[in-house]
């Protein structure tokens, strides 16, 4: 062989081998994990999560407008009866376990509701329904067989139309609009925010209702979970148009009083806590001006430290998360619903984040994708 023909085949060795090293660099780049998995998609607006005493992970939908509905022109409620709940089990199988529940849209403002939080107590389901219209919407329901409609165990429309509290109508002309429950084994209730009165309220599974506390100056209630030492928190919404920062985390004392244990958020929207008693807030939308409070907006969850009785030196942990609504963390799993409101249909997703409890504050936050953009 020539010395010019073996310098060639050297050179195209190289060549080929180079172009192997990169491809193989390239795939595991591909392969390489985002930092999240999806464990639900194809939602309508998902919202609240519960993870259920037999494994399941069930998620709120919302719902959609009906294949087909035109949505009518002027201030008008536009129902739907495609609220539902979903759940999907330790096999990856998944099942729409309550269907036909009253959904409804408001096209002047965008704003939709309907099936709005889950939760278990004492081995039955409970479903709480969001401001709309029909005989299932702002109320407690319990789900005992799929194959039947849900039973209505306390309705808070008809608490607040009827309630002898003062001001309850303070300042807006929506009745009740409940958003988020946790389940009180101890006192067979459930505490229940209501976005539209700034009440937190107890509702036992006998129906009765009463007021658990009166959040003055933070009436946009939304999330609400256990923190450090079984105490109660809530996350707050400023009012339209929610200015950055104007958002809060408050502790509920045992006898309603409130104080303000975190401050300068943004539409803070829910939260939980991990077994080292730190706080994660889930922003609803990351403060961007905009001249609308929601359009091409996205939020991003939050990690704060504990000093003392407050939370400080928050860290994202996420961004560019599309309109997301709830949080879980179970069994060192983070678990999130995005696309869980002004949203198309099906778009919904819930993602599991698995290695976020124990991620360094210095590390970049991680960025989702959303594949419906």
């Amino acid at each position: 062989m020539s010395r010019t023909a073996s310098k060639v085949r050297r050179r195209w060795v190289w060549v080929v081998g180079l172009v192997l090293v990169l491809g193989f660099v390239a795939a595991n780049l591909r392969s390489e994990p985002p930092g999240y998995v999806v464990v639900l998609d194809g939602l309508d607006e998902p919202r609240g999560l519960s993870v259920l005493s037999d494994g399941r992970l069930c998620v709120a939908e919302a719902g959609r407008l009906a294949e087909g509905q035109k949505v009518e022109e002027g201030p008008t409620a536009n129902r739907a009866p495609t609220g539902a709940v979903s759940c999907v089990d330790t096999h990856g199988i998944r099942q729409r376990i309550v269907e036909q529940l009253p959904y409804v849209f408001y096209n002047v403002t965008g704003v939709s509701a309907g099936p709005a939080d889950i939760a278990e107590l004492d081995g039955e389901l409970y479903l709480l329904t969001g401001e709309g219209e029909g005989t299932y919407s702002r109320s407690l329901l319990r789900v005992t067989n799929p194959a039947e409609q849900p039973e209505v165990v306390a309705d808070f429309l008809e608490f607040a139309v009827t309630s002898a509290e003062p001001n309850f109508f303070d300042e807006i002309d929506i009745l009740s609009n409940p958003y988020a429950m946790i389940a009180d084994p101890a006192n067979e209730r459930f505490l229940v925010t209501d976005g539209a009165t700034g009440f937190v309220l107890a509702a036992g599974i006998d129906g009765n209702i009463e007021v658990f506390s009166t959040v003055d100056g933070h009436e946009v209630l939304t999330g609400i979970a256990f923190g450090p030492g079984a105490v109660h928190y809530v996350t707050s919404f400023s009012q339209l148009p929610h200015e950055t920062g104007d958002g809060a985390v408050l502790r509920l004392a045992t006898d309603g009083d409130f104080a303000v244990v975190a401050d300068g958020l943004t539409t803070p929207i829910d939260l939980a806590f991990d077994s080292a008693g730190r706080m994660y807030v889930l922003e609803f939308i990351d403060g961007t001006t905009t001249d609308h409070p929601y359009i091409g907006k996205v939020g991003r969850l939050l990690r704060l430290e504990r000093d003392g009785d407050r939370w400080i030196a928050p860290v994202v942990l996420v961004e560019r998360l599309p309109f997301p609504t709830a949080l879980l963390i179970h069994q060192n799993s983070v678990y999130i619903s995005v696309n869980g409101a002004f949203s198309g249909p099906g778009t919904g997703l819930v993602l599991r984040f698995d290695d976020l409890l124990s991620q360094p504050s210095n590390d970049p936050p991680i960025r989702f994708v959303d594949p419906s953009s």
